[in-house]
């Protein structure tokens, strides 16, 4: 059973405290002084996103590493090879991200799906030989792999299409290329101060 990605994007008081090396007091007041951002839940608990712990610690020079729960796992299904490329290096240098996986091919991408376990999909819309849209649903509408996230790209995301794979169960629709910047958003990673919105990948 898949676990929901949301879970992995974010940290209890607890976990946070103890990646971060300080006691649960400090790490209170840090909240309380806004250096430390935190989310509240609907039962009134405090989680921590993971892009914020990181924030904090490189701004502190905390060394941090991430349990293996945590690190997400992100296929790319895109039959455009140099650009599919580009984003398993461009992600893979992302440190919530444990393993970048791709598909070229629709067949490819249901033997992934499975085997990979992705938290995260990138999936192009009209890569040739692929249907992003049937492939967004035959996602959505499988009980073990319905809580994978999917963004959506297209070299044309025209308003039809937005509409048409957000109603298929994606959270977005990327116009291709894309900076690094505008995808991390997306999928809420931690942005480096290197990363700009006007380098595009590929």
């Amino acid at each position: 059973m898949y676990r929901k990605s949301w879970k992995r994007l974010y940290l209890s008081p607890g976990e946070t405290a103890e990646i971060l090396k300080v006691t649960p007091a400090s790490l209170r007041g840090w909240t309380s002084r806004g250096l430390l951002r935190a989310e509240t839940t609907q039962g009134g608990h405090r989680r921590y996103p993971v892009s914020e712990v990181q924030r904090l610690a490189q701004a502190r020079g905390i060394g941090v590493e991430l349990p293996a729960y945590l690190s997400l796992r992100v296929l790319v299904i895109d039959a455009e090879v140099r650009f599919s490329h580009c984003l398993q290096e461009a992600l893979q240098g992302s440190p919530e991200v444990a393993n970048v996986a791709i598909a070229h091919s629709g067949f490819m991408a249901g033997s992934l799906v499975a085997q990979f376990r992705p938290d995260f999909v990138l999936l192009d819309l009209k890569a040739s030989g692929i249907d992003g849209f049937e492939v967004c649903r035959f996602i959505k509408h499988d009980q073990q792999t319905k809580f994978i996230r999917i963004i959506a790209m297209s070299r044309l995301c025209s308003d039809e299409y937005h509409k048409r794979i957000v109603e298929a169960g994606a959270e977005a629709c990327l116009l291709k290329p894309f900076p690094l910047r505008a995808l991390k958003r997306v999928l809420g990673l931690s942005i480096q101060q290197t990363d700009t919105d006007k380098e595009r990948i590929c």
